[in-house]
């Protein structure tokens, strides 16, 4: 027994020291949000001398917090939506029939998760110029749905396979749709392999750099981070503003996981298990 409290103690000091590890970071960016420029150039490391909300007041008037946020929100919203009803379809269609065009899909999806996105970033541009959806939203969006849908594919298939046939054969007896039986039966059942897509996808797109910075040139349409990486040039660094801006627009995330932590574990746990 005592062999298994001490072994208990260690394995919880374990994961303090981790968890301070990691929350370390976000708490000097707090800490010296509330710092005036100077202050944070000399003393980073160290506690606020006052703490002064001032630097948030004018970040949310330069950097216009309410519309970057609105912007990376709708992105990763509808970004995060297609790549799930897209690839949830295509994964039980090619399941359920697997005939020779299946198999060729099957590989084109594969062959696109190999390509790096180094290598198509100039062809992406191009194509988006060509159906003029170059610093736009919905250009962006788009964009987001040929990188997402790959990994997402494989998981979603990999789940489909798992589940029993016998449930759609008996809701066909009883007049349900092929289209009835997808919503009402098979996507319900997929719910572990979506919500680990989800949380992956959705802390990817909120907080990615390269693809805004690729197809949004438009400063009207800047996401978070675009917005943030335009305050640091080769002369100057505007760091009283780039750190509340990062805490401002750290929150929605944030509540966004603490409302559906419980639903984010339990996808992950019977997805696992499932697995």
């Amino acid at each position: 027994m005592k062999h298994e409290k001490t072994v208990m103690w260690i394995k919880f000091a374990v994961i303090l020291i981790l968890a301070l590890i990691f929350i370390y970071p976000m708490f000097l960016v707090f800490i010296n949000s509330v710092k005036p420029l100077k202050e944070i150039i000399a003393n980073p490391l160290s506690l606020p001398g006052s703490v002064d909300f001032d630097n948030y007041v004018k970040t949310w008037g330069i950097m216009d917090i309410p519309k970057i946020v609105r912007n990376t929100a709708v992105i990763t919203i509808f970004s995060l939506a297609g790549i799930l009803m897209l690839t949830s379809m295509t994964a039980y269609w090619t399941v359920r029939h697997p005939t020779k065009y299946s198999r060729i899909f099957n590989g084109a999806v594969l062959l696109s998760a190999l390509v790096p996105f180094a290598a198509i970033m100039i062809p992406e541009i191009q194509v988006l110029h060509t159906i003029s959806l170059i610093n736009t939203l919905p250009g962006t969006i788009l964009v987001y749905w040929g990188i997402g849908i790959p990994f997402a594919f494989f998981i979603i298939q990999s789940a489909v396979k798992g589940l029993p046939v016998e449930l759609e054969e008996s809701a066909m007896i009883d007049g349900c749709t092929r289209i009835g039986i997808f919503f009402k039966i098979v996507l319900p059942l997929l719910k572990p392999a979506i919500t680990t897509v989800a949380v992956m996808d959705i802390f990817w797109i909120w907080n990615d750099f390269m693809v805004p910075l690729i197809t949004l040139n438009n400063g009207k349409m800047s996401t978070i981070q675009l917005a943030i990486s335009k305050l640091f040039g080769q002369y100057s660094s505007k760091w009283d503003i780039a750190l509340p801006a990062l805490v401002i627009t750290l929150i929605p995330i944030l509540v966004v996981f603490i409302v559906l932590q419980k639903r984010i574990v339990d996808g992950i746990t019977a997805g696992a298990v499932k697995g």
